[in-house]
């Protein structure tokens, strides 16, 4: 079975050309769609869900926060001579940020199934924003600030700062990707934040 149906293309559209072209973003978000990888959400599920992943958002980032601070002060027990945990400093702050993601996603009561799936939606609904949707969405479309192309190549940079992480050892690498993952993820939370809280009230988010 192909990725997708891509004509005369030899490869799959990457994130960088759904940000491009959002004619091949809807395409591939319908493409998630009729293969289950992005789900439509019922308005009780949508709520849970914003709720719900944005706090999980804020408690990896603050264990990621915690974890990068330990790591400095030298009060993390490990095992080998120069060991450190920086790189899980990486791997919290992307799982921050992609459930940041699925906060904003459950805001038009969609439901990422994976990475790719996930960012095409969030391209699509944040930065291309459709105005003419037929479905009553939890968030107003036509009237939130989007995401901007940096947003989004802060979430790909730091998943792929994750995989760098794993396999790079050396020390000045890890801490340097640990510095720029937790920073982003920040950012993009906070962001998101700022959308949801925009475009769904304070009150709503009053307890995350």
């Amino acid at each position: 079975m192909k990725w997708m149906p891509t004509g005369h293309r030899s490869k799959p559209p990457t994130w960088e050309d759904w940000l491009k072209n959002s004619n091949m973003c809807e395409q591939s978000l319908n493409y998630f769609e009729r293969h289950l990888q992005v789900r439509q959400l019922d308005e009780r599920q949508a709520k849970e869900n914003v709720l719900g992943h944005l706090r999980k958002a804020f408690h990896n980032l603050s264990l990621a926060n915690q974890a990068f601070d330990l790591n400095q002060n030298g009060q993390l027990k490990t095992k080998y001579t120069g060991e450190n945990f920086y790189d899980w400093v990486v791997t919290i702050s992307y799982y921050a940020m992609y459930q940041a993601s699925l906060a904003a996603l459950a805001a038009v009561r969609k439901s990422g199934e994976n990475h790719s799936a996930t960012v095409c939606a969030l391209i699509y609904y944040y930065v291309h924003r459709k105005k003419h949707l037929n479905e009553q969405y939890l968030i107003s479309l036509n009237k939130i600030k989007s995401l901007a192309n940096q947003d989004i190549q802060k979430l790909v940079d730091t998943r792929s700062g994750r995989e760098k992480a794993s396999y790079d050892t050396s020390f000045a690498t890890q801490l340097g990707l640990a510095q720029i993952a937790f920073s982003d993820a920040r950012d993009f939370i906070l962001k998101v934040r700022e959308i949801l809280e925009d475009g769904l009230g304070k009150d709503f988010l009053k307890d995350v």
